[in-house]
């Protein structure tokens, strides 16, 4: 599983909603897009930041705005698309993804 986004808004914002998804689901690779001054956690093995994800094998691939947060269900149902899905919220359903204004 991939879900690329890009960065923007509070840098604490992210610690806060995505790094606990980024720990807690090892089994997905994240691609971050972001400016010079990001600062994120160095341990997380499966966060990329400012790379390109060119293994194609990786997927399904979820490309995320930064405010919506995938839920746990948002990742199973991410995890039962086929390898070559590529979607959005839109494509998985809202439901299953906060907003970050809702959790912080």
């Amino acid at each position: 599983m991939v879900i690329i986004s890009t960065f923007l808004g509070d840098q604490k914002y992210f610690n806060r909603a995505w790094c606990p998804l980024m720990y807690k689901h090892q089994e997905c690779q994240f691609y971050i897009t972001a400016g010079p001054k990001f600062v994120y956690p160095k341990d997380l093995k499966n966060l990329h930041v400012n790379a390109i994800n060119n293994n194609e094998n990786d997927g399904p691939v979820l490309k995320c705005p930064i405010d919506s947060i995938p839920t746990y269900r948002g990742m199973i149902e991410l995890q039962s698309k086929p390898k070559d899905w590529i979607g959005d919220p839109d494509d998985l359903d809202h439901e299953y993804f906060y907003k970050l204004e809702e959790i912080l």
